[in-house]
């Protein structure tokens, strides 16, 4: 179905309740990429869980300071690959850390090697895993979010879809607490302002991003040509479903060339 996609991984994903990484979600998410990629599928995976992950390793005061943020960031992004690394060498891949800023984006000349880079890496049969780097990002150069960087770099790699997981099962038409509210399937490009009465700013409290930053970048992306699907990354086999072309989660059909 999909030759290039973007796997953007949200930090209540991959989260436990008491904030700490949850090592066995992460791990069936590789087991997933992997399988797509032994079916020639190249995967880029935009990673959150940094901060998260280094909460779980350090304990210091004053943890929502943003020099405190960039600490845990700096010690949870070391455990945080060295988990990818492993997991996904257990299927006979290497996985590459990408750490992007907003400037990456902003400067031709960084924008371009960047693009080369990640383009070489999956030439060389290499899985990205990008992150932001909240090492030295300020507020100037911070991403809204993970689904911004994951829109930026879809349009720079030409990807054909962008499959956003995250901890709810879609968009819903209505109030996803209302059990007869259902899951909009699809949406199509053409007529995707109809369905902006449905978005909320509600945000979870593990991440920084919420259904209505995912809607705007599905919406850029989808009158791009790329396809958008925001899933609930708890499903089994999620991603093998979504690339197999099954009705999981809800898709933002693209306009076409």
């Amino acid at each position: 179905m999909y030759k290039r996609i973007i796997v953007k991984i949200g930090t209540g994903v991959i989260s436990r309740q008491d904030g700490k990484l949850d090592s066995e979600v992460l791990k069936e998410l590789v087991d997933q990429v992997a399988e797509l990629r032994k079916k020639r599928v190249e995967v880029i995976i935009v990673t959150s869980g940094a901060v998260g992950t280094g909460r779980s390793l350090l304990k210091l005061d004053g943890a929502n300071s943003v020099v405190e943020k960039q600490v845990f960031a700096a010690v949870g992004q070391v455990k945080l690959m060295s988990m990818y690394a492993e997991y996904f060498g257990k299927h006979g891949f290497v996985c590459a850390q990408v750490l992007a800023t907003k400037e990456d984006f902003r400067d031709k000349e960084h924008y371009q090697n960047m693009r080369n880079c990640m383009l070489n890496l999956l030439q060389d049969n290499v899985v990205p895993v990008v992150n932001e780097n909240d090492v030295v990002a300020v507020a100037e150069l911070v991403f809204t979010d993970n689904d911004e960087l994951a829109g930026l770099i879809a349009e720079q790699l030409d990807v054909d879809a962008v499959i956003t997981l995250t901890s709810v099962e879609g968009v819903f038409a209505g109030d996803p607490a209302n059990p007869g509210s259902k899951v909009i399937r699809e949406i199509e490009c053409s007529k995707i302002d109809s369905y902006e009465k449905y978005i909320t700013s509600d945000k979870s409290t593990s991440g920084r991003g919420g259904m209505l930053t995912k809607f705007a970048i599905a919406k850029k992306l989808c009158g791009e040509g790329i396809a958008v699907h925001i899933a609930n990354g708890h499903r089994k086999d999620v991603l093998l479903e979504i690339v197999a072309g099954n009705n999981i989660g809800t898709k933002f059909v693209p306009h076409r060339a």
